[in-house]
């Protein structure tokens, strides 16, 4: 079944695997965390994962901030180019999997999808849980990833604390150690989620 492409991030025809990544402006923290995933992803298992990103009150048309950039660079990744794009519930029907920046941006995106529940995330809160959820050794790298957003929702518990443990902090008006708290956040996440997917690719005997 074919899919209209939506602000030019989908592709016209269907992907393995669709991962949407929601921030607030989408100028941020989602361009950063949804180029860093694509990225890691494409190392692992290139052309089997499309990841896209919007906000939730995005001006759609911007580009990525400076500070972000400049983080991207530094990791030898372009964000030159990327756009703002407004978070609409045709972007949230066609995901697989959905990771927002925090809990805030969580409810808004169940709010305008009630059935968005069972697969949207904190990126922090499904980093936290992967390394609980055992990889299905015998399917397909797609199957995997589909069993785990499936298996992932039992294994949601509260956060310590607060709960600021699930949320990458917001850097927007905020000091330049901000935006490296960002990265190191995303960062941090991103490389708990390719350990995950790489150790699914890897025979148990090798384990």
């Amino acid at each position: 079944m074919t899919r209209a492409a939506v602000n030019g991030d989908w592709a016209v025809m269907p992907t393995d695997f669709r991962i949407l990544v929601v921030g607030r402006d989408n100028v941020c923290r989602s361009p950063l965390a949804k180029r860093m995933l694509q990225h890691d992803l494409d190392t692992e298992a290139p052309g089997e994962f499309t990841v896209c990103s919007a906000g939730t009150q995005a001006a759609s048309g911007r580009p990525a901030a400076v500070e972000v950039l400049r983080l991207a660079s530094r990791r030898g990744l372009r964000l030159h180019g990327f756009v703002a794009s407004q978070l609409d519930e045709a972007m949230i029907s066609e995901a697989d999997l959905i990771l927002v920046m925090d809990r805030e941006l969580r409810r808004e995106v169940v709010g305008v999808s009630p059935r968005a529940l069972r697969n949207t995330f904190t990126l922090r809160e499904f980093a936290r849980i992967l390394p609980t959820v055992r990889p299905e050794a015998r399917a397909t790298r797609t199957g995997r990833w589909q069993s785990l957003v499936a298996l992932a929702p039992r294994y949601r518990t509260p956060p310590e604390g607060d709960g600021s443990g699930d949320d990458v902090v917001d850097p927007r008006n905020r000091s330049a150690r901000a935006y490296e708290r960002m990265s190191t956040q995303i960062v941090s996440a991103i490389e708990t989620i390719r350990a995950w997917d790489v150790q699914g690719c890897t025979p148990a005997s090798s384990r």
